[in-house]
């Protein structure tokens, strides 16, 4: 069986947390939406949780910045790139300007457009021409669906084909400031995984060459740990001549699975063979 993936999706606020929320529910998606209930964030404590969950060893942390207060304030821009350039990795910014409600106002519009937006309070007036009810508060939220609403009487597929196309051109004329949005990253990470995991099952059960090789892979680290008596993920992964973080992924299936047990705190994790 293929080496199955975890992410976790922080967001700044409770849209943000709904919206995903919903879309895992009506998807069956297996992600974290973080932090548990849904809250109003700032960028260094996004940060902060984004690195508590690396360390708990989740392949992927997205986190969501609505990009309209960054752009109003410089100071807060600054702190956004620096924390934004010392993450870790396997942690990814997604962007969206001005705000995540642009991102919902894409699944509606009938041709692409490039309209300018100062805040989120400017793109609520087309988003409820398309969305009459909606509002951001608590009360709708719960109320209503997002994830639901927005492909049933819009188009994600529209969505994320504007969406790749606006980041393209603000990325080209960042002087122009125009509206983007970089959720449709999100949702190619998650095809992504998706299409990793389904490649590692044979529909007839029987297994395929990156089976073989996975099952290699696990019998050289037992091997290995088994030769060693103990040893850290960093010997291992030089040992077997793998990558650190596919080294980890194994490291933890064999935990999971009862094979091998852990010694020592996150930064001095030592594994063994469990008796």
């Amino acid at each position: 069986m293929a080496v199955k993936k975890s992410i976790a999706i922080i967001g700044e606020g409770e849209t943000e947390w709904w919206y995903f929320e919903t879309l895992r529910v009506a998807c069956r998606y297996k992600f974290k939406v973080a932090p548990d209930f849904p809250q109003h964030s700032d960028i260094p404590h996004m940060a902060k949780l984004a690195e508590e969950y690396v360390k708990r060893e989740t392949d992927y942390v997205v986190c969501l910045v609505d990009m309209d207060r960054l752009l109003r304030v410089p100071a807060e821009m600054a702190t956004y790139q620096k924390l934004k350039k010392k993450s870790s990795r396997n942690v990814i910014w997604i962007e969206t300007n001005p705000c995540t409600e642009f991102w919902f106002l894409l699944h509606f519009l009938p041709q692409l457009s490039m309209k300018h937006y100062d805040s989120c309070e400017d793109v609520l007036p087309d988003l409820q021409h398309y969305m009459p009810d909606y509002e951001k508060t608590a009360r709708y939220f719960r109320k209503n669906n997002l994830y639901n609403y927005l492909t049933e009487h819009g188009d994600l597929q529209r969505a994320i084909g504007y969406a790749e196309e606006l980041t393209r051109l603000s990325e080209t004329t960042p002087e122009d400031r125009i509206a983007y949005s970089q959720m449709h990253k999100v949702f190619e990470l998650i095809a992504s995984m998706n299409a990793e995991e389904s490649e590692g099952n044979d529909k007839n059960g029987s297994k395929t060459e990156k089976q073989n090789r996975n099952d290699d892979y696990r019998r050289q680290i037992t091997d290995f740990i088994a030769d060693n008596k103990i040893s850290d993920s960093k010997t291992v992964s030089k040992a077997i001549g793998l990558k650190a973080s596919r080294t980890r992924d194994y490291l933890k299936q064999l935990v999971d699975e009862g094979i091998l047990e852990i010694e020592g705190e996150y930064k001095n994790r030592k594994y063994k063979i469990k008796k």
